[in-house]
């Protein structure tokens, strides 16, 4: 009981009292009560309430929950009254349904008292809780608040303080037998507004709650009523002459910044755009301005990269097709000339160093234009892919593996960042002929002693793989050139230019996407995009540009 007292503060005691009237537990005002009386049969109580007018409504009501009379209370054998309380009576029965006693809760009075207050809600006047009880006529328009607390509760305190005898008794009549809401004016001008409470449902006993105030206080927000509405007619009208200035002024100010802003795109300012959130037709119009804006330089960007494309594959169909006649052409008489080298060689024996020694730089020449010739024959084959299951994170780790020798020649370290297992279906070894590409470029790009970083991961149904290294990155006008055949940033003798190209193609064909570019803070960034699942086979690019042009 002291717990739960003291989570509510409006609880002024909490006790129980068995059915004789005596009360065994009493907790008040956070402290527990001492049970200092002993009755005949030994029981040690608190106090014995059988006497009070409360205890014995609240055992002949048979209510699940009585309620007292709104009043003060008091303490045997004290003379000071305590605050105004209610007190609320549950009946407590043992399994039988035999009566053991009451739980009486006294609750403070303080949360009527604030009710009755905010129902004035500031306004001039004075407000009441009268009690109108035909049962006891004691209690009969005794006030139960009173913004002075000596006139409350007259019946227990002996003092005359009634509403009946300071409103009239005229005035208390017509409040009782009126409607449940309503409002008494008397001759003098006072106006009392009411309206009754039926707070208990085992007597009768209402609680009115009156405000008085009077005629000419209630009126006076009207008083002058007359005069205002003139004066706020001639404010109005001043005021619609200066908005229709001002409405027409805003409504033209839009359509003329509009205006400037179109005039200015067509002049070649792309960057022109309407900035207004208005919501207006004219917020409209600007929005569908910059959506139309967007569209075409969208457009405008889908069409430059789509002419890109378009002349890199004619490009790249081109010089395929005359690779390949070239390549063949070639290679046959380089077979030749490298064969007799070895002839003349081994007929010379040790007769003449420098001659052998001519002929040994010879055949070197000749493997390297050999080298040349099978990587555009390999160019113009354009061999389309072998599908079949695979795991890019184990060939991305078997490509760096590939190239370990020239890692450590080149003090390089890599770092690896792949997401494991990362299935797609592809051909395997074309695609490792990509990655090995990509890491040659990152490796004779990087200083010595340099780091390069691999990175493989899935994305929305694509698998991504980057090559980032700290080179000097990609020499301005470049870019554009990266995978065009032939062209290369290294020493003569040390590329071919055709590994991005050969890339390109491969990449293109499993229907994905390669691209060369900066790295933030210094360096190349090398991303491959392909698609997890197989599309449908993309055709040459060399056959493409060809059905193209003829």
């Amino acid at each position: 009981l002291l717990n739960y007292q003291t989570t509510v503060p409006s609880i002024q005691a909490i006790r129980f009292t068995d059915a004789g009237g005596k009360t065994l537990v009493k907790v008040k005002e956070g402290h527990p009560v001492p049970a200092a009386r002993v009755d005949a049969l030994g029981r040690r109580y608190v106090e014995d309430i059988a006497y009070k007018p409360f205890f014995q409504r609240a055992l002949a009501s048979g209510e699940e929950v009585s309620v007292s009379d709104f009043e003060r209370g008091k303490v045997a054998g004290e003379v000071e009254f305590c605050p105004a309380m209610v007190r609320y009576s549950v009946p407590v029965r043992d399994g039988d349904g035999e009566l053991l006693g009451l739980l009486i809760v006294n609750m403070w009075g303080r949360r009527v008292d604030d009710v009755v207050v905010a129902a004035l809600g500031g306004y001039p006047g004075h407000v009441y809780l009268v009690e109108a009880n035909d049962e006891d006529p004691a209690r009969d328009g005794i006030y139960l608040y009173h913004r002075d607390a000596d006139k409350r509760f007259a019946n227990q305190l002996g003092t005359p303080y009634r509403f009946p005898a300071d409103a009239g008794e005229g005035v208390w009549e017509r409040v009782r037998g009126g409607p449940q809401a309503g409002t008494v004016v008397t001759d003098d001008g006072r106006m009392y507004f009411y309206r009754r409470y039926e707070p208990y449902r085992d007597r009768l006993s209402q609680w009115v709650l009156v405000i008085e105030s009077d005629r000419a206080t209630v009126l006076a927000p009207v008083a002058g009523l007359r005069a205002w509405i003139w004066g706020l007619v001639a404010v109005v009208l001043m005021l619609s002459l200066l908005v229709a200035r001002v409405a027409a002024a805003r409504l033209a100010r839009p359509v003329h910044e509009l205006a400037a802003i179109i005039t200015r795109y067509q002049k070649g300012d792309k960057s022109a755009r309407y900035r207004e959130r208005a919501r207006d037709e004219i917020g409209a119009a600007g929005r569908a301005f910059n959506a139309l804006a967007d569209s075409l330089e969208r457009a405008e960007r889908e069409r430059a990269a789509a002419e890109r494309a378009a002349r890199r594959a004619e490009r790249l169909a081109a010089i395929g097709e005359m690779a390949a006649g070239i390549g063949h052409e070639i290679n046959n008489p380089l077979m030749n000339i490298m064969s007799l080298a070895r002839l003349i060689e081994s007929s010379l024996g040790d007769a003449d160093p420098e001659v052998k020694e001519d002929l040994e730089l010879l055949q070197a020449e000749g493997r390297r234009c050999a080298r040349i010739v099978q990587g555009i024959l390999n160019f113009a084959r354009e061999a389309e892919p072998e599908y079949r299951e695979f795991d890019l994170a184990e060939l991305v780790a078997e490509s760096v593996d590939l190239l370990r020798h020239r890692l450590e020649a080149g003090g390089l370290r890599v770092r690896t960042r792949v997401e494991r297992p990362l299935p797609m279906e592809g051909d395997p070894g074309q695609i490792q002929q990509v990655l090995v590409n990509v890491l040659l470029n990152a490796i004779h790009a990087s200083p010595v002693g340099g780091e390069i970083e691999v990175r493989a991961r899935r994305t929305d149904g694509e698998a991504v793989v980057e090559v980032l290294d700290r080179g000097a990155g990609i020499a301005p006008g470049a870019r554009d050139r990266v995978f065009d055949p032939f062209f290369t940033t290294k020493p003569v003798g040390q590329g071919t230019g055709l590994g991005l190209s050969v890339s390109y193609g491969i990449v293109k064909r499993h229907g994905g996407e390669i691209d060369l570019g900066d790295r933030e803070g210094g360096g190349a960034r090398a991303v491959v995009r392909l698609p997890l699942r197989r599309d449908e086979p993309a055709e040459g690019l060399a056959e493409e540009a060809l059905r193209r042009a003829g």
